[in-house]
């Protein structure tokens, strides 16, 4: 019953504010050009300018309430051949936490298979059709409005992964570079691999703890951080259930992405768990076991004593 108020209130903040903003995004592109000569990056004069009023001036869903979702697009321009470009592409969204001034970071993306046509001034378009370069917004728009609902309600982005699927479907049938269905055995990021892996009914599992971690775990922490802390802590231990009796845990692409969103913060909740920091650093190596290392180190550092005081 409390959980269905708190999500009531949640809505009804969404709607009053969705009266003032029409929009979803509150999107920022990065741009680098450092590997460009000087006539190259002139053709770029109009990009960021012409991404941003892309993502943020257009009504992405049809019932978007609330603050803006902030987001950036950082593309790191390797190559130019005319007007067709090789780039990395880095994604990042965040959220804000429920009566807290905190946010948490909700997508954490690195696309090192970027192939696109862009001219200056040219208008881009919205629509089904693929485009080298809208295809590619539209699919991770789609997945961080789709992380974003997830946040907030059970399997709740649903509809909007699977609009990135029919992104992904599209682009693939036109022979899009970076659209190839690769879905790999070790977690290894695709755009087919991750979008797949999120709409797997098998890992509805995973969907509903990470619903669990935001919902009952972070969003609590700043009015009732017991119950934050118990819901942190069984969504962690549920995982570790689940990849004791599972290789799916290991091989997830959306889990992957998960925890390379989420690494840092997790570190930082050991303070939750003081009796217990070194098993809690193990659980999360065994689960996360790419960043081991950073896990490793946190663990050595809380562990350290305080400095004395100087007399």
């Amino acid at each position: 019953m409390k959980s269905f108020f708190r999500l009531a209130i949640f809505l009804l903040v969404f709607v009053l504010a969705g009266k003032a903003v029409a929009q979803e995004l509150d999107a920022q592109v990065d741009l680098n050009l450092s590997a460009l000569g000087e006539q190259d990056r002139l053709n770029f004069q109009t990009f960021k300018h012409d991404l941003e009023g892309y993502l943020n001036n257009y009504t992405w869903t049809t019932n978007f309430s609330g603050d803006r979702i902030r987001c950036t697009f950082q593309f790191n321009i390797i190559s130019a051949n005319g007007g067709d470009y090789t780039a990395q592409l880095f994604v990042n969204s965040t959220r804000p936490l429920y009566k807290s001034d905190q946010v948490t970071t909700m997508a954490r993306f690195f696309d090192g298979s970027l192939e696109f046509s862009y001219y200056r001034d040219e208008e881009l378009q919205h629509g089904n059709n693929y485009r080298s370069l809208e295809s590619v917004l539209d699919f991770y728009v789609y997945i961080i409005l789709g992380l974003d609902y997830d946040s907030y309600k059970q399997q709740g982005g649903t509809p909007y992964f699977q609009q990135a699927q029919t992104v992904a479907i599209v682009a693939n049938s036109a022979n899009g570079s970076g659209w190839q269905r690769d879905v790999t055995s070790i977690g290894t990021y695709t755009r087919f691999g991750y979008i797949q892996d999120a709409l797997d009914a098998n890992n509805r599992v995973f969907r509903d703890l990470i619903w669990n971690y935001h919902y009952n775990g972070l969003d609590l922490e700043s009015t009732k951080p017991e119950e934050a802390r118990i819901a942190i802590g069984t969504v962690i231990d549920s995982l570790v259930s689940l990849k004791r009796v599972s290789s799916a845990v290991g091989r997830s692409v959306f889990l992957r992405a998960f925890f390379e969103a989420k690494y840092p913060e997790l570190a930082e909740h050991a303070r939750m768990f003081p009796d217990n920091m070194p098993m809690y650093f193990q659980k999360l190596g065994y689960l996360d076991p790419v960043h081991q290392n950073y896990y490793q180190e946190a663990l050595t550092k809380a562990q350290q004593p305080p400095p004395s005081g100087g007399g």
